[in-house]
């Protein structure tokens, strides 16, 4: 009896065919899950929407198991000696830090399992950066990711526009009416998803395909305009021009106030409003709104708070919406006590995980990132790929003065951001390597 046996090099390419699948597949998985969740299209106007507490959300937690597990299985046989050298001494630290804080919360099983999703969130998005065969491949990638996304939100609001648009019948907030948020549960999400759509739109363009990148970036366009999103929509330009600019800086000191400079001077003008009375009075004559739509209350609140646990805060993800806080709150007290977030991400990890807390998680969002970026650059790495993590680092640090954004879990713009962070040391190492 004889067997038929098929030629090696028809095998040699069936088997490189799965296993371009499987990259495929584990890649838009990781993406839109950060971005889809698994409950997107959120009914607002069911009071549970904005009721905080304890408890998580068992389909989320499996999702993440099973994710990371196919993820680790795929990086223990296919690229095992990269992915430990993303595990840096800042990254260590910051998470040290995260865990004694979690340890002291009030509610350090809450604290715990959600830093361990955290950890799960990192390295996600590190091992999302091996997957691709090569910087065309990837822009392929992220273009279907992009649309699948697009058609989403755009389906959302021509065919569920309740779930899509927000409405007046909103319990938290029935002034946004009209905003566009797609999938999205807030439109400040949903633009600043945009602005990232738009950033992939111009790599796609530069490295793929034009009329792909054009119609990503267009209709990201359009969709950031009806949310009416302000930071996201202001930020945009200021960052496309500082992406342009940065590369072109001689020197490192010059580049590091640059990246520095617009974030530190949104603080300056957002917190500092709240602390030093000069700028308050500045920012009274120059904004119709000197709350920043309220949040000037939050801010306050969080401060407050941050004086009373100084170094290790109230718990990594434990404090707000938690019901310790929540029954402290009557008409007479601060909206703060119900508020979702600090809604600064800076503030936000000060108030959580304590101003040690802060200070390593600074080093590795900001100094380890720049160390990394100017090395990558020096040994010549991709431009096209270094603009988008450039892109995309230096948006969420500004979008951090308004928006609680740093180790946020569910969000895409999280998820990108540790991308950029790791992406920048895979570009060193590998030019090392060369």
């Amino acid at each position: 009896m004889t067997t038929l046996s098929m030629p090696s090099g028809t095998a040699t390419a069936s088997s490189a065919k799965s296993e371009r699948l499987v990259r495929d597949f584990l890649f838009l998985a990781a993406f839109l899950l950060s971005w889809f969740t698994v409950s997107p299209f959120p009914d607002l106007s069911d009071p549970q929407s904005v009721t905080g507490g304890t408890a998580g959300n068992l389909v989320g937690q499996a999702s993440a198991v099973l994710l990371t597990s196919a993820l680790a299985a795929y990086v223990l046989v296919k690229r095992p000696p990269l992915l430990p050298r993303v595990v840096t001494l800042p990254l260590i630290l910051a998470l040290a830090a995260f865990a004694i804080s979690a340890i002291h919360s009030s509610y350090p099983d809450v604290a715990g399992r959600r830093l361990l999703l955290a950890v799960f969130n990192i390295f996600q998005a590190s091992v999302l950066l091996l997957l691709p065969a090569g910087r065309e491949h990837f822009a392929r990638l992220l273009a279907i990711a992009a649309i699948a996304v697009l058609a989403a939100c755009y389906f959302g609001v021509a065919f569920i526009p309740q779930l899509s648009i927000h409405q007046a019948t909103d319990v938290a907030e029935p002034g946004l009416a009209g905003d566009w948020r797609g999938f999205f549960t807030h439109k400040n999400g949903a633009g600043a998803g945009m602005v990232l759509l738009i950033f992939i739109g111009i790599f796609v363009y530069r490295t793929w395909n034009k009329s792909a990148g054009i119609l990503i970036a267009g209709l990201a366009g359009i969709f950031l305009y009806f949310t009416h999103s302000k930071s996201s929509t202001n930020l945009l330009p200021v960052v496309l021009l500082l992406s342009f600019l940065i590369p072109r800086l001689r020197s490192p000191l010059l580049a590091l106030m640059a990246i520095l400079g617009v974030p530190f001077l949104l603080n300056l003008l957002s917190l500092g409003s709240v602390i030093f009375a000069p700028i308050h009075g500045l920012i009274e004559h120059l904004m119709t709104d000197p709350t920043f739509t309220g949040r000037n209350v939050i801010w306050r609140f969080a401060l407050d708070h941050v004086a009373q646990r100084p170094l290790f805060g109230f718990g990594y993800e434990s404090f707000w919406g938690m019901p310790n806080l929540v029954a402290e709150w009557n008409y007479l007290e601060s909206w703060g006590y119900r508020a979702s977030d600090a809604h600064n991400g800076y503030l936000n990890l000060a108030v959580t995980t304590g101003l040690v807390g802060l200070a390593l998680a600074l080093w590795w969002l900001i100094a380890q990132p720049f160390a990394d970026y100017w090395r990558s650059r020096a040994l010549g790495a991709d431009r096209a790929l270094t603009t988008l993590f450039l892109q995309i680092w230096l948006f969420t640090l500004c979008l951090g003065a308004f928006e609680s954004v740093f180790f946020a879990g569910g969000s895409g713009l999280w998820f990108l951001m540790i991308a950029a962070i790791v992406g920048f040391r895979f570009q060193t190492l590998a030019r090392s390597a060369e």
